[in-house]
């Protein structure tokens, strides 16, 4: 199937989901983890898809839905085969049982549904990342990684996408010198509470995934 242009997503469902939780799993101002993505990439046609109904249980209440199936995201179920599952599974690499359902939170820069790749069009991405629509998520995105009692995963790309943030808006300044001359793409790096690694749809290694494991492990003890 022919990959969807990247845009804002069509579905007048899943933006209605999205505006009533703007992120994935336990809410992220409860949570203790927090993994941070670029945007929430949905198939341009999930909406039409038998399994809609789990992606909507699952927006609703990411918690109640890893407890119920035994799995943290629907994209896991054996039924969906569209972009993201990898993710996902790469994710589920990390053992993380369902008990931490209520610790953990998925969040990304923009704050609305997406289709389609956005490295494709990294224009209409930074487009939408600086809107007026997503200016309040920035925002409390900001406050979340200053909160120095989380601990937040984020993929290697995204540096250059908080610093752009601070040349635009003056928030992420924390991301403003940080150099990643010093850090390793192909290592777990850790700045303030901050952990930053390949991105999981990307080559990450075992030992990455060990040693993130680890530090899953012991910050949900």
């Amino acid at each position: 199937m022919e990959k969807s242009i990247f845009e804002k997503h069509p579905s007048k469902l899943l933006n209605e989901l999205y505006s009533k939780r703007n992120y994935q799993g336990a809410n992220p101002v409860d949570a203790k983890i927090l993994f941070v993505g670029r945007d929430p990439n949905w198939a341009v046609d999930v909406e039409s898809k038998e399994m809609f109904n789990f992606v909507s249980e699952y927006l609703t209440d990411g918690v109640t839905f890893w407890k119920t199936h035994n799995i943290h995201h629907p994209f896991l179920l054996p039924n969906y085969k569209g972009d993201g599952k990898r993710y996902h599974k790469i994710f589920s690499k990390l053992k993380v049982d369902n008990e931490a359902s209520s610790k953990i939170s998925f969040v990304e820069l923009i704050g609305f549904p997406t289709t389609g790749m956005a490295k494709t069009n990294n224009k209409i991405f930074l487009e939408y990342l600086i809107s007026e629509e997503n200016r309040n998520h920035l925002i409390e995105l900001d406050n979340l990684l200053n909160d120095f009692d989380k601990t937040i995963f984020i993929a290697w790309g995204l540096i250059e996408d908080f610093k752009f943030l601070y040349r635009k808006t003056g928030l992420f300044i924390k991301f403003a010198e940080l150099d990643k001359s010093e850090m390793s793409i192909s290592d777990l790096n850790k700045f303030e509470n901050i952990y930053i690694h390949r991105h999981f749809s990307d080559a990450i290694s075992n030992a990455t995934l060990e040693k993130m494991e680890i530090k899953l492990k012991q910050k949900l003890q």
